[in-house]
């Protein structure tokens, strides 16, 4: 049954990205009447986590031309409505990739792959096509697996030969249910609820003449090697292993089938652990819906030649600094000096002077600093092109240093089940707070009056009135914000991968920044996120690789770096591609989005291309101020036992129970909140925010309330304790 809305608001937000839906949390936080709309059925807009059926879906959502809405409605005399457009038009150059067949494609394993496969089992090696045999250690098999082409098509593309199986995952066709489910790790000495997914059962992806090969005792082993050659590992205690890895067969359908196993991010972002969003949630409270995971290793790409090199962890502390090898004994006295004088820079301004006009490298180079040194601080703690000024360059390299050990080993954080929940945890504050959430419904005009100031909007019909309209850039008019042309405007290229193991494997699971500098044919830095089911994004035993950078075309600007990476030829070893998306994504955070729009209307700009979310939070809080000058940007929300109700100590009447032992307890020096119970609308109840019921465990009933003093909530399973 359809709700019917109130018709009047202090603010309406349309679209739930990210900056909208903080405005819309800031908001309702002090008391505004809010509505927030989307014509889509999921949070977050161009910030959206997807499954791989939802991410489907929403490729062929984009590829469809929509029709511009030419409705003209009734308005008040002296009023007049400009037509909204199409939020699907900020994303271009479209292309996704199946690099597995489907099952009806694939090639029944016969009488003759059978005896191959024995063949290969007794002398240890296989004669395919255009290869030779090549030794391998005792007990392990080399297995023929073409590697599909990056210009096969869905059709055509090359399926991973057939391996077999466990005969004990034969029988059953799945894995225990209870593995890798990870217990709670202590953050700031207090035990944290942190449970990743487990695992879900396995398909049998093999005809019925695999069961014969599935049969064996001993499954067929699969030499791991690196695409480049040797790579090297930096703490003995996580050396990449050898150890032989079970390959399973995959098909379209059998990846399906684990669509809700993923959490596909259409922007990838990671926070600083000190960094201006992390700072937010916990002063905000909003951290209490929201759960967190450490990187684990920072990587870096070191060249050899033009486009060879290898992948090298980056000394993230002290003892990484000294227990390394890629560095001299010199290079790490001068590395340590300098670290200790880039934390403290501010301290030494007159010291800098001399550098007001200089470059990063520039600074770099007076400080002695060897051309392997100046690559480490450049390209993986400061992350920023040589070129910067000096003084942007110490403060990115400070942030680095200064977020260090406050949750984990690296200064980085990753949203568990992608950053599509971040958008919702702020949505969640705002229905706390009595704000009204719309899903699936457009808004196809906005209203202006005789003055050219915004009166409300239009939405199936209905005029909805507000004193502010919060809008997305890619939802405002023409007149507005004109993208007529895209591919001249400025984008951010953006790839997404699903890969059949890590890019550098290790014992143990890790989650992984890389960012690969400009070299041979690499023109553009490229940003690189490895994220598993550690993170709730896929499945076990398999990958997810983001992979982002400014450019215009997706495919050309990321292939040099995904050739590197991955197994893209037939010829090349590595991780295989399964899947994989290309993009393009208009950048609006450098255009002025007040020029010529009316003062109460209010734009905001999608992602950027920058690591972080600092963007982002900096214009949500400038377009509260704008909007409200008075009132204090996300004040602390209150937490369940610290709320009064407004009937606290009344005679209790028939059907009530607000005087039993239930009740919240009063804390008169938290102060009363009005009306605190949530007030979800029939939209916001319905959605459920992200659709991972199979995945996710959800904040109620084991939901930990976080201080400032406990700051955000981590999870982590490859320490034991963690540095407050």
């Amino acid at each position: 049954m359809e709700v019917e809305l109130p018709t009047e608001y202090d603010v309406i937000v349309v679209g739930t990205g990210f900056v909208e839906c903080i405005v819309a949390a800031a908001s309702a936080r002090v008391g505004k009447k809010v509505l927030h709309i989307d014509k889509n059925d999921y949070y977050g807009g161009q910030w959206a986590s997807f499954s791989l059926q939802g991410m489907e879906e929403w490729i062929e959502a984009s590829e469809q031309q929509e029709k511009a809405n030419e409705t003209v409605h009734d308005v008040a005399k002296g009023e007049r409505t400009l037509l909204t457009c199409n939020p699907m038009r900020a994303h271009t150059n479209i292309k996704r990739t199946w690099h597995i067949k489907k099952e009806s494609e694939m090639a029944p394993a016969g009488k003759t792959s059978l005896s191959e496969l024995r063949s290969q089992d007794e002398t240890g090696g296989v004669s395919a096509e255009g290869s030779t045999k090549e030794p391998v250690a005792d007990n392990d098999v080399s297995v023929d697996a073409k590697i599909p082409s990056r210009q096969e098509s869905e059709t055509t593309s090359t399926c991973i030969d057939l391996l077999s199986e466990m005969k004990s995952q034969d029988e059953k066709g799945d894995i225990p249910s209870g593995e890798d489910t990870k217990e709670p790790v202590p953050v700031n000495d207090e035990s944290v609820e942190a449970t990743v997914p487990p695992s879900e059962p396995t398909d049998k992806a093999c005809t019925k003449e695999m069961e014969e090969v599935e049969s064996h005792t001993e499954a067929v082993e699969v030499v791991e090697s690196n695409a480049m050659g040797s790579i090297k590992e930096e703490n003995s205690n996580n050396v990449p292993t050898d150890e032989s890895k079970e390959i399973r067969c995959w098909s379209q359908e059998s990846l399906l089938k684990q669509s809700r196993r993923f959490n596909l991010d259409l922007a990838p972002k990671l926070l600083f652990s000190r960094g201006p969003l992390v700072e937010l949630l916990i002063s905000s409270n909003v951290a209490r819906y929201a759960e967190f995971k450490c990187i684990t290793r920072v990587l870096t790409w070191v060249a050899s030649g033009e486009d060879i090199g290898e992948l090298v962890v980056v000394p993230c502390s002290r003892s990484d600094v000294f227990t390394t090898s890629n560095v001299s004994l010199v290079e790490k006295r001068l590395l340590m000096k300098l670290l200790e004088f880039c934390h403290n820079f501010d301290q030494h301004l007159e010291e800098l002077e001399e550098y007001d006009n200089k470059t990063f490298i520039e600074f770099l180079k007076a400080r002695k600093q060897t051309p392997n040194l100046i690559h480490f601080v450049t390209e993986s703690i400061a992350m920023v092109d040589g070129n910067v000024s000096c003084k942007e360059g110490l403060e990115k390299t400070k942030l680095f240093l200064t977020s260090l050990g406050r949750y984990g080993t690296t200064p980085f954080l990753f949203s568990m089940y992608g950053c599509g929940e971040l958008p919702q945890a702020f949505c969640r504050l705002c229905a706390v707070f009595e704000g009204t959430y719309v899903l699936r419904r457009s808004v196809s005009s906005i209203v202006l009056n005789a003055d050219n100031a915004c009166s409300g909007i239009i939405s199936e019909g209905v005029c909805f009135k507000c004193s502010h309209l919060v809008m997305d850039t890619m939802y405002a008019p023409h007149q507005y914000i004109p993208v007529s042309n895209a591919s001249t405007s400025k984008s951010i290229s953006r790839g997404i991968f699903i890969i059949d193991r890590s890019i550098l494997p290790n014992k143990t699971e890790q989650l992984t920044l890389l960012r690969v500098p400009v070299q041979g044919r690499n023109l553009k830095p490229v940003t690189v996120i490895e994220v598993g089911i550690g993170a709730g994004i896929c499945p076990k035993d398999l990958y997810c690789v983001h992979m982002t950078c400014e450019g215009s075309d997706a495919e050309e600007d990321l292939r040099v770096v995904a050739e590197r990476l991955f197994a893209v030829e037939e010829t090349s070893v590595g991780p295989r591609v399964l899947w994989s998306l290309y993009f393009n994504q208009l950048d609006l955070s450098n255009t002025d989005t007040m020029e010529g729009v009316p003062e109460n209307i209010h734009l905001c700009s999608g992602p950027d291309a920058s690591l972080d979310y600092d963007t982002a939070i900096s214009q949500a809080h400038s377009l509260f101020t704008r909007m409200f000058p008075e009132e204090q940007f996300l004040p602390r929300a209150p937490d369940p036992e610290e709320i009064v109700f407004d009937n606290a100590g009344a005679e209790p009447k028939e059907g009530d129970n607000f005087g039993s032992e239930e009740c919240p307890k009063q804390n008169e020096e938290r102060g009363s909140v009005d009306n605190a119970n949530t007030t979800h609308n029939e939209e916001a109840e319905s959605a459920n925010y992200s659709d991972k019921e199979d995945t996710k465990n959800t904040n109620s009933g084991t939901q930990r309330n976080v201080s400032e003093s406990e700051d955000i909530t981590t999870t982590n399973e490859f320490n034991d304790t963690v540095a407050s």
